[in-house]
């Protein structure tokens, strides 16, 4: 078996169960015939692969979105949210890179639906990254607390803003995710109803 049809039958692997079959034979015969076009079948193969993820990912968004049921759309996001508490045991910058990975996640989500309201997204961008800049000051101001601590000095004055902008970073949070649930269950709605 050639390198090609490895990386093929991966990347129908990789494909949804409901794309499998409009896409395996088409994919079978492009890579069989490559070569006749003067294309390399591992090009052709490379390039299933990433139609294959793109597929998948595009499933999971639905799926988390509610597209393919309530159900499936409630186990994902339980399994979503039973996962996190495990990276934060796992160590602190592993979450420091999921935590703004699943905004992104979000974002982009919310961005598919072409029918989304042009408010929900101008909050959740703007939630977003009001609670990045928040992070990153409270953070900047521990950091300066535990300078002037090492160094027995008083607490710099500034430092007295962590409080405030630690809540208002907990506020936009709370407020990001508040929106993407309820432009999921408009976006489950509209699936439902088509």
């Amino acid at each position: 078996m050639s390198r090609a049809a490895r990386r093929l039958r991966h990347a129908i692997r990789i494909t949804p169960p409901g794309d499998r079959d409009r896409y395996a034979d088409e994919w079978r015969y492009d890579v069989s015939s490559a070569a006749e076009l003067g294309i390399s079948p591992m090009e052709v193969a490379n390039s299933a692969t990433r139609v294959a993820w793109r597929l998948r990912v595009r499933r999971w968004g639905r799926t988390l979105a509610g597209a393919e049921g309530g159900g499936r759309a409630t186990l994902a996001w339980v399994s979503v949210l039973a996962s996190l508490p495990v990276l934060f045991l796992i160590g602190g910058p592993l979450a420091a890179i999921v935590l703004p990975a699943a905004i992104l996640v979000a974002l982009f989500l919310v961005h598919q639906d072409q029918r989304s309201s042009r408010m929900g997204s101008v909050v959740l961008l703007g939630s977003a990254a009001l609670w990045l800049a928040c992070t990153i000051i409270v953070w900047w101001l521990w950091g300066v607390s535990f300078d002037a601590e090492d160094n027995f000095q008083p607490q710099p004055a500034v430092t007295k803003w962590a409080g405030p902008a630690f809540l208002v970073g907990l506020g936009a949070f709370i407020t990001f995710w508040a929106t993407f649930v309820v432009s999921v269950v408009r976006i489950a709605r509209r699936a439902e109803s088509t």
